[in-house]
């Protein structure tokens, strides 16, 4: 085979490694490649491997399998779900968004007591309710009670649930019953999720035993409207307000008004024979936060025509008592609550009058009263609450209006007796 220089062309011998007539180099040199430092290379692998690394955790990442959390809090839980954080809470039905982590009661040892504990659902950034989008993803919720075991009675708790009549702006509400001696125990909300996740929101229960103070009319002058009166302003000044009063009055007329600064529980006189205990003239309850109910028993107002027999800007209740010949005989002012029981109206141009606003009810009862001869018997203008008022075994008869209802609220009077 003929070979040539590659620089001048003249022809070459075989097996040539340099050009007989221009002396130049007829090998093609080789490029001689940089070497790759031993370093490099292994920052280059390790880099490799991290990659590797990442996107082996990324893909564990998105596959794993979830793992429950478990909350426990006192008084209010924050919980994320997706984009969204909710407010779990206990709190007060006049501020849903303030956790209540403790709740102050009292009670007399020998007597029982219920008070609801509510349970809120609120989305965290607006503080509206949320539990109509929460409750989808709620498994269940229970309520436990861990008892103070120094105390002589027990706390019990309930079966929690939505109570759309009584307490409709709650999620759930637990009525605990207790007595005076049940020491301070505590109520845990646990609610476990459809994901597993389980919140518990803890709230302490502190009850007070009531101290009750007696007063009988054969003991204390009390036998006019002036006396007392006396006896009631001694006793604000004597008595703590979270100690109870009981009053027994003796079998009198009392000519006069009485003004009350704090709740008393008023017994009239049933002694066979000896006669009741009248009222001619108003009661007026003075406004405040008052520890208890004040109840009158068993006592008669007579009004003129132009007064109110039980003016309550409070919580009251009047047990078999009568009113008669009043412009109103018993009406409700402010956000108080009141109850009236086998009580008789008789002669009032308005004899019950429900008038006040609020978030809180006492009980639902306003059975075996009679409505008699009344311009208008019963006027519900504005009732706190949702709570369905019950009128089982009252009598109506020859009332102008029986029931004038303006405020449109909720009543029961499938066992009332209209005449």
């Amino acid at each position: 085979m003929e070979h040539k220089c590659p620089h001048c062309g003249a022809d070459l011998p075989e097996n040539a490694a340099f050009c007989p007539h221009c002396a130049k180099d007829v090998h093609a040199r080789k490029k001689v490649r940089k070497p790759i430092p031993l370093l490099k290379k292994l920052l280059l692998g390790l880099l490799a491997l991290a990659v590797i690394a990442a996107i082996g955790v990324a893909v564990w990442y998105y596959n794993r399998p979830y793992v429950p959390q478990r909350y426990d809090e006192l008084g209010v839980v924050y919980y994320e779900s997706g984009d969204k954080t909710y407010q779990l809470l206990v709190a007060w039905p006049n501020d849903r968004c303030a956790p209540a982590p403790d709740i102050y009661q009292q009670g007399s040892p020998d007597e029982e007591y219920r008070w609801p504990s509510r349970w809120y659902v609120n989305d965290a950034a607006t503080g509206a309710d949320a539990w109509a989008e929460f409750e989808p993803l709620v498994e269940k919720v229970t309520v436990e009670v861990v008892q103070d075991e120094k105390a002589a009675d027990p706390l019990t708790a309930g079966e929690p649930s939505h109570d759309e009549e009584y307490s409709p702006d709650a999620a759930m509400i637990c009525s605990l019953d207790f007595t005076g001696d049940s020491g301070e125990p505590q109520i845990v909300w646990t609610i476990q999720m459809q994901n597993g996740d389980e919140i518990r929101i803890r709230q302490n229960i502190h009850v007070t035993p009531i101290i009750t103070h007696e007063y009988h009319w054969q003991d204390y002058p009390m036998n006019t409207v002036e006396e007392l009166q006396a006896l009631l302003d001694q006793t604000v000044r004597e008595v703590a307000p979270s100690d109870l009063i009981h009053i027994y009055l003796p079998p009198v007329t009392y000519e006069g008004d009485l003004k009350l600064a704090r709740a008393y529980e008023f017994y009239g006189c049933t002694d066979e024979g000896a006669g009741r205990t009248v009222l001619k003239g108003s009661v007026t309850i003075g406004s405040g936060n008052y520890q208890f109910i004040s109840y009158f028993y068993d006592m008669d107002f007579v009004g003129d025509g132009t007064d109110i027999g039980i003016i309550a800007p409070v919580k009251t209740w009047a047990i078999g008592c009568s009113f008669t010949g009043y412009k109103t005989g018993f009406q409700s002012q402010g956000s108080a609550w009141v109850n009236v029981t086998e009580c008789t109206f008789t002669d009032n141009e308005v004899g019950f009058h429900f008038n006040s606003t609020g978030q809180s009810a006492s009980d639902s009862r306003y059975h075996d009263n009679h409505f008699v001869n009344n311009g208008t018997a019963v006027l519900l203008e504005n009732v706190p609450t949702d709570l369905t008022l019950s009128f089982d075994g009252s009598e109506f008869s020859g009332n102008g209006t029986d029931i004038d209802n303006p405020s449109g609220h909720s009543i029961d009077t499938s066992k009332a007796l209209f005449q």
